[in-house]
């Protein structure tokens, strides 16, 4: 404006020069504000990329710690499959035992077929087996389940994993579409979780197998209870027949005398026969009738196999009459009157081990009533001939 003034006032038609001046200035500030604005546009740019190279370094530490923890969880599949061979081997072990067991399961039951006195032996080393087995089982059952709850652990685990695997692909390819090294890895995460997954299968089909030999082991101890059974029936069988022929020699001795009876599986002496009121030495009626019986336990013990555990049960019984002297009561009485008994008959030759006494008082009767009758046969001297219980 004021160049056009001076144009003016220098020459009224010359309007060139002042025109290309205004024109360039017009030029020169729209010029201005296209190269304000690239400025602006450039500056957004560079905020918007540095926000991005930030996400990308996120990423990558959280690719980093990924990689790490599936190493972690590589180290232990290496564990675990370590475990499962220690395990196999000791599968391979109680199977190698199992095998044995068989065969001294047969060449036991060919001795006895042979000789009764091998019996002791074969129940020995059955219950010993039996308990090992038993334990050995025991202790595989509990590394299975522990085995299987890791597994299971280790199964979940796995699934979170994925799943964070999964979220993590899934922002990154949000993130980074067009990262193709990205992608690579993730594919190498995919391929390395599938493995760890197949791993898995193939170590729940160890389990499995490993719980059905378990079932096998638990049968097979179940014959051999069957076969210790089988085996110790026959003995009580064996015993039966010597107490039946002691019972008989008894009978064929006591014949006549109306003071002894056969009750059950047992011969019952009225104590009158042996001991006077109140006493516990043996009288001299009473030696006589023990020494014969004496001396038929002695016969018979020439027949009787030394492997069966047999013994002579001798039990005293008294009526409910309170007691006075040098007893304290009756249960006092009735122990010392077997023990007499068997102290008797040790003197007569019977061995010790082959004895045993036992008082119940009055605490056993025969009958119930009151009168002297009842109160007689309840005060009785009783003989046994019967199986011991050995523990193993």
């Amino acid at each position: 404006m004021a160049l056009s003034r001076l144009g003016n006032r220098t020459g009224a038609g010359d309007f060139t020069w002042p025109g290309f001046v205004d024109a360039l200035a017009s030029l020169l500030m729209v010029f201005v504000f296209v190269l304000m604005v690239f400025v602006l546009i450039q500056a957004n740019l560079a905020y918007r990329l540095s926000g991005q190279d930030e996400s990308l370094v996120i990423l990558r530490e959280e690719l980093a710690m990924l990689g790490d923890l599936l190493s972690l969880e590589r180290e232990a599949g290496a564990v675990l499959s370590a475990d499962l061979a220690r395990t196999q081997a000791q599968l391979e072990m109680a199977e190698n035992q199992n095998s044995l067991l068989t065969a001294q399961l047969s060449s036991l039951t060919a001795q006895l077929t042979d000789e009764k006195t091998k019996t002791t032996a074969l129940e020995n080393t059955l219950a010993t087996e039996r308990l090992r087995l038993t334990t050995e089982l025991t202790t595989l059952s509990a590394q299975t389940a522990e085995q299987a709850r890791e597994l299971e652990q280790m199964s979940k685990s796995l699934d979170q994993k994925t799943q964070s695997l999964k979220q993590a692909a899934t922002n990154l390819l949000a993130e980074q579409k067009q990262s193709e090294q990205a992608r690579l890895e993730i594919d190498r995460l995919t391929a390395a979780m599938q493995s760890l997954r197949s791993e898995l299968a193939r170590l729940r089909t160890l389990l499995s197998e490993k719980q059905e030999q378990s079932k096998k082991d638990k049968i097979a101890i179940a014959n051999l209870g069957k076969e210790l059974n089988a085996a110790l029936a026959n003995k009580v069988q064996e015993l039966q027949r010597f107490r039946s022929e002691f019972f008989g020699r008894l009978r064929t001795i006591l014949e006549g005398r109306s003071d002894v009876k056969v009750v059950g599986d047992r011969f019952v002496f009225q104590s009158e026969v042996l001991f006077a009121p109140g006493q516990a030495s043996i009288n001299p009626e009473g030696q006589a009738q023990l020494g014969q019986i004496a001396d038929a336990i002695m016969q018979i013990i020439a027949d009787i196999p030394s492997d069966i555990p047999w013994i002579l049960q001798v039990e005293g019984h008294t009526d409910d009459i309170p007691v006075s002297g040098i007893y304290t009561d009756n249960w006092d009485l009735s122990t010392e009157r077997a023990l007499s008994v068997v102290r008797f008959m040790v003197d007569r030759g019977v061995p010790s081990e082959r004895l045993a006494a036992t008082g119940y008082g009055e605490f056993q009767p025969i009958t119930s009533g009151k009168t002297d009758a009842d109160r007689q046969k309840n005060r009785r001297i009783e003989l046994k001939l019967t199986q011991t219980v050995r523990m193993q």
